[in-house]
């Protein structure tokens, strides 16, 4: 059991659950964790601090909660844009997924840095596990999208193609939109920039030199 939230009960509602991570996660877009109330984020989400409690060990838990609700609000976002079946080429396919990384990325940016930077040191495991839940969902649809298209891949294994392109992509992006690493270079581009930048040099390391 996570040491941020209570053993389950009755009491426990997945409506009322919902409504706190997306009250967390909204009073983390524009304030400081520090400067959060819990009883602020329980009045927004219509219960009381006491039930609050009765459900969360402490003021961490907002944090987990705000993780939740990004990382669902992603997979809805990708799942929207490449469905179980979407037939688009390989071209459609990178742009989708690229699109969608970068415009999660901005949306919720704010967000994400409040989480990297609050995240007690003794929940990091809860974090991490949920990220790589996250990836294993997202990055495995997109692999088994791109093996459709080996044909397109000039690489002499596919394989490995396809993993180095979703790593390179899905870290490029978060860098550049999180940590405004392109300015080290330096380099300055819009989000529509960065998009159309990261799907042609994905492209361009898939398909070669015919790009």
């Amino acid at each position: 059991m996570p040491t941020w939230r209570k053993k389950a009960s009755q009491a426990r509602s997945k409506e009322t659950e919902e409504a706190l991570a997306h009250s967390a996660r909204e009073l983390l877009s524009t304030r400081s964790f520090s400067d959060i109330r819990v009883d602020e984020v329980a009045r927004h989400a219509g219960i009381s601090v006491g039930g609050f409690y009765a459900r969360f060990n402490g003021k961490s838990a907002l944090l987990h909660l705000a993780d939740i609700d990004f990382l669902d609000g992603c997979v809805a976002a990708f799942d929207a844009v490449i469905p179980e079946e979407f037939e688009g080429n390989l071209d459609q396919l990178l742009r989708a997924f690229i699109t969608v990384m970068v415009q999660q990325f901005d949306k919720h940016r704010d967000t994400i840095i409040q989480i990297m930077k609050h995240a007690p040191e003794e929940d990091v495991i809860d974090f991490r596990q949920r990220a790589t839940e996250f990836n294993t969902y997202v990055h495995g649809r997109m692999r088994a999208k791109m093996a459709l298209h080996v044909a397109d891949i000039a690489h002499q294994d596919p394989a490995i193609a396809i993993n180095m392109t979703i790593f390179i992509a899905s870290a490029a992006a978060r860098a550049a939109v999180l940590q405004g690493a392109l300015s080290t270079y330096p380099i300055a581009l819009n989000l529509d920039e960065l998009i159309e930048e990261l799907v042609s040099n994905a492209l361009r390391y898939l398909k070669g030199n015919a790009e």
